[in-house]
């Protein structure tokens, strides 16, 4: 029974793929900073990239537990559309 409770703990899903580390690199850390134990694959080439490989570009896959990936999509989701929004002119941050 133990060891089905650490298997569920060890369960990764994808929650996004980049190939551009900087990129991938915050929104890791806001997830961690979040406390969600995300983890980037891939992004071992970074100062190559974009590596060309047969088929096509390298891709850093972000990756965090299969139990927060509801809450870590909900927080990537904010940090694409926090970037898209602007403040109007004479606009606190706190009114958005």
């Amino acid at each position: 029974m133990g060891d089905r409770n650490q298997k569920n703990d060890s369960e990764f899903a994808t929650l996004a793929y980049f190939s551009n580390a900087a990129e991938a690199g915050m929104v890791c850390e806001l997830l961690r900073n979040n406390e969600i134990n995300a983890t980037l694959r891939g992004a071992n080439f970074g100062a190559l990239e974009p590596l060309p490989l047969v088929g096509g570009f390298s891709e850093i896959q972000l990756i965090v537990p299969v139990a927060d990936l509801e809450r870590a999509q909900e927080l990537y989701r904010a940090f694409f559309e926090s970037e898209e929004e602007s403040l109007e002119e004479n606009e606190d941050v706190g009114n958005k």
